[in-house]
């Protein structure tokens, strides 16, 4: 994968992350894009340790806008990227259940370690939230991605 298409894709995804206002209605919602590339890099990178170092970077990208502990979400992006991974050997990468399973994987494993840190009220109904988010966002990102994999192979 061409390192250049992830890093830019990860800073737009962060950039777009911060941009987008809180969904006040469900008590402060953030739509987060950062769990699928972190699905994204755990089922497509054929070393583990590619997907883990995304998987850090995603995190301290993520840690960048809040207001937790500064890595904190990078190791809960670790943890789930080595699961992920592992996961990604045994079932089809390509299939969109799978994709949509990692996204939310990817975003509970976040969510809960935010959780555990900060706390907060409704915390079970955002997880759920926005691992469901992930899992709708995942598979388009995945489409994206591969397509930008696929038009930059030498002709």
């Amino acid at each position: 994968m061409n390192f250049l298409i992830i890093a830019t894709t990860a800073l737009l995804l962060t950039a777009l992350q911060a941009r987008l206002p809180t969904a006040w209605w469900i008590g402060g919602f953030r739509f987060e894009f950062l769990p699928a590339l972190v699905a994204y890099g755990a089922l497509t990178f054929r070393r583990r340790r590619w997907a883990v170092v995304l998987a850090v970077a995603a995190g301290f990208l993520q840690d960048a806008l809040s207001a937790g502990p500064f890595g904190n979400t990078g190791a809960a992006y670790a943890l789930a990227a080595l699961l992920l991974v592992t996961l990604g050997r045994a079932f089809d990468r390509d299939s969109l259940w799978m994709q949509m399973l990692a996204g939310a994987i990817a975003s509970a494993g976040a969510s809960l370690a935010a959780i555990a840190v900060i706390g907060g009220q409704n915390a079970a109904l955002k997880l759920l939230l926005l691992a469901a988010v992930s899992a709708v966002i995942a598979p388009f990102l995945f489409f994206v991605l591969d397509f930008a994999r696929w038009r930059s192979r030498p002709a």
